[in-house]
């Protein structure tokens, strides 16, 4: 890589750590907030569940906004005005002002995938590796939260914990004054070199329809069910590890044992997202995939039924498996659109991750309180297993393909 690209994969890819972050304070502190606002698992899921809707929900107009407003401003709004809804996360006397901050830290944050996505596609030539990169330190991100909000709220309180985190987002948004975000106009090279599979999108009658191309409408169904996987887990398992574990750290308490043990289960995303980048830029991409969805299964069914040791030894292999995929799809993604698609595309693609794919928040806190926290994982691996399923009809849709683009042009080229 260039120096000016190794500078844009830095600053990414502390900023996916952050971003991810702002959202994990939340399970953190939920044994906290528990017993601060006296709700139930089921609340306490929908409350999640708004804030990660909302990081969703944004995606989709965010991936628009990048194309008319470029990088730079909305990175900075992305990130400042993180910093200011944490605050009004921490200062809100009530729960009702609560769920309204996180909402707004959601939705503040859900710009910052499609952006950030099409940032690197557009400026790094082996976006396959820094895509890997980027999601890997997001996952230091994943790890570094709720060991870090664990123990500021048990040790001063969850306020604290939100006032931390404002702290990065501030010097992150300095930071990116002195990167080159700038973007050419036209991005050329995709189309004559061969690289992308997407349809041509001229014609403006029929453009519309060319985001939801079956092979486009399986990824954004698999990223969906990916994430659903995710949140459900994420939400709760430091709560999960906090009193289904006898593991004794020190003098800390359940909420800072349970917040240290999730970050560790999920710091295997780290190796995970740098595997599945390496894999991105490999043949048999396609093929690939449906292998890593289908590794997943066992291990996310198999949490519900141990604990202690043999239950950190299944949330570390799925984490691994289940991080694996998303350079992977994203990949995928932008083999199967133009570059002038992208913006929009991993728009809907990453509404499909964070929108839709956190109702696991609810149905999580639903399961908890009506059968028990363990139950959690084995409904969630009935998410993964279909998803698996998809991997394999989107797999034998890209052979397809690739056989008829090397009888066209003699230059067949596996995925």
């Amino acid at each position: 890589m260039t120096r000016e690209e190794r500078k844009i994969v830095a600053l990414t890819g502390c900023s996916h750590a952050l971003s991810h972050g702002y959202l994990l304070v939340f399970p953190a502190v939920l044994l906290l907030l528990k017993e601060e606002f006296s709700i139930g698992y089921l609340g306490l899921g929908i409350i999640g569940n708004i804030m990660t809707f909302a990081y969703g929900l944004g995606a989709l107009p965010g991936g628009m906004i990048y194309n008319r407003f470029g990088p730079r401003k909305l990175y900075l709004f992305c990130f400042l005005g993180s910093t200011l809804a944490s605050l009004l996360v921490a200062a809100s006397p009530n729960l009702i002002l609560f769920t309204a901050g996180l909402a707004v830290l959601g939705a503040l944050g859900s710009v910052y995938h499609p952006l950030v996505n099409v940032l690197i596609i557009s400026k790094v030539k082996q976006y396959g590796v820094a895509l890997g990169i980027h999601g890997g330190a997001g996952n230091i991100g994943v790890a570094l939260a709720p060991v870090i909000a664990g123990f500021i709220g048990s040790q001063w309180g969850w306020r604290w914990a939100y006032i931390f985190f404002c702290v990065p987002g501030i010097l992150l948004s300095l930071w990116s004054l002195s990167v080159d975000m700038s973007t050419p106009k036209k991005e050329e090279g995709a189309a004559s070199s061969g690289q992308d599979s997407a349809p041509s999108t001229s014609g403006r009658g029929n453009r519309v329809w060319l985001y939801f191309t079956l092979p486009l409408t399986l990824l954004y169904l698999m990223n969906c069910l990916q994430s659903f996987g995710f949140h459900g887990s994420v939400t709760f398992l430091p709560t999960y590890l906090a009193k289904h574990s006898s593991f004794q750290i020190l003098s800390w308490d359940s909420v800072a044992v349970g917040g240290m043990l999730s970050g560790l289960a999920l710091l295997m995303g780290v190796f995970g997202q740098y595997t599945g980048g390496v894999l991105g830029q490999k043949p048999h991409l396609a093929r690939n995939l449906v292998l890593v969805t289908a590794a997943g299964f066992p291990f996310i069914a198999l949490m519900s039924l141990v604990r202690n040791i043999p239950l950190m030894a299944m949330a570390l292999v799925f984490f691994f498996f289940n991080f694996a995929l998303q350079p992977m799809m994203n990949v995928l993604l932008a083999h199967n659109t133009r570059p002038e698609m992208r913006g929009t595309a991993f728009g809907i693609y990453f509404f499909a991750a964070f929108g839709l794919g956190s109702l696991a928040a609810s149905f999580s806190g639903y399961i908890a309180q009506r059968f028990g926290l363990p139950w959690i994982f084995l409904g969630l691996s009935g998410g993964v297993l279909l998803a698996a399923v998809l991997s394999v009809f989107f797999m034998r849709i890209m052979n397809r393909q690739n056989i008829s683009f090397g009888r066209e042009t003699g230059n067949k080229k596996p995925l």
